[in-house]
């Protein structure tokens, strides 16, 4: 099992490295067990236009940070919006997920799949298996 607190440290090889484009490549086997902790959330401020009109449609939006503990840090970042589904108010994550996180790949599955749809992809299975939606109302109502 690789050391969760520095993945760089006693292993300098290219599986756990911050890469030329600040991107942290790790091996998804280790990203599977890294546990993100919520770092900010926030709503996106209202247009000023809309503030002196009336009976105008609106969403409420915003956008949330997580991060690891492991060095160098890992972070992933989505937009939400706030929906009323179900006869219940929930954040649903919209738009792609921002992160400094890149796979290793190996050859053979880089020449089959595109690789920024993989990183989604698995990025979208990690933000499933974080209870993220009450850490934003959390962050947003204090």
């Amino acid at each position: 099992m690789q050391n969760k607190k520095d993945i760089n440290m006693g292993n300098h090889d290219k599986y756990h490295t911050a890469s030329v484009d600040y991107r942290v490549k790790v091996d998804l086997d280790f990203f599977k067990n890294v546990v993100f902790t919520h770092l900010y959330s926030a709503a996106h401020a209202e247009p000023e236009e809309l503030h002196f009109q009336g009976g105008v449609i609106t969403a409420i939006t915003g956008y949330t940070e997580w991060v690891s503990q492991v060095s160098p840090v890992l972070s992933i970042g989505w937009d939400w919006e706030l929906r009323y589904e179900n006869a219940n108010c929930q954040y649903v994550k919209i738009g792609p997920v921002f992160s400094n996180i890149a796979f290793h790949m190996d050859e053979n599955l880089q020449n089959e799949i595109d690789e920024e749809e993989y990183v989604q992809r698995q990025l979208d299975n990690k933000i499933a298996e974080i209870d993220w939606n009450e850490k934003i109302f959390q962050s947003i109502t204090q």
